[in-house]
């Protein structure tokens, strides 16, 4: 039985046609990878501040458009500043950005290694037991983010 490691290109999602086969699933978790390397590099040469961020001086042009538009803060917005901060070891300033910046960076982090050993595998195969703690910790995290923009929008409405 071949319960120790999923492989994407297996299984009966494969037999369904419903998952990817093992070159795009190579691929998606290449990009996966690559965004998360991106992001964290970006947090450490991006400059973090209270109108946004700033690289080598310059204001950074991206914005929410969210909030540009209503005023309202999207559950992500300030976790790009949050970012810059922990990269910057502003533990405090990270977490006055965005209350799950430290968590969502921690996960960031921890999908290097993780997207890096399902590229390196050759065909996406990670061992069954960290694909699972990998799916709930995204869905933790995530849902965290959610309650999070709850809160903050029920604010807005008491």
């Amino acid at each position: 039985m071949h319960d120790m490691a999923v492989c994407q290109d297996r299984g009966a999602f494969a037999a369904a046609g419903k998952w990817p086969a093992h070159s795009q699933a190579g691929v998606l978790h290449g990009l996966v990878l690559a965004g998360c390397m991106a992001a964290l590099l970006g947090a450490f040469l991006l400059k973090p501040a209270e109108g946004g961020l700033s690289l080598f001086g310059l204001c950074w042009p991206f914005r929410c458009w969210l909030h540009d538009v209503t005023g309202i803060q999207c559950g992500l917005c300030g976790l790009s500043r949050s970012f810059c901060s922990l990269a910057r070891g502003d533990f405090a300033g990270a977490v006055h950005f965005h209350r799950l910046g430290p968590v969502v960076f921690a996960l960031f982090c921890l999908e290097v290694p993780y997207r890096l050993w399902a590229v390196v595998s050759g065909r996406g195969c990670v061992p069954t037991r960290w694909v699972r703690l990998h799916i709930r910790a995204v869905v933790v995290v995530f849902g965290a983010i959610l309650v999070n923009w709850m809160v903050y929008l029920g604010g807005l409405l008491l």
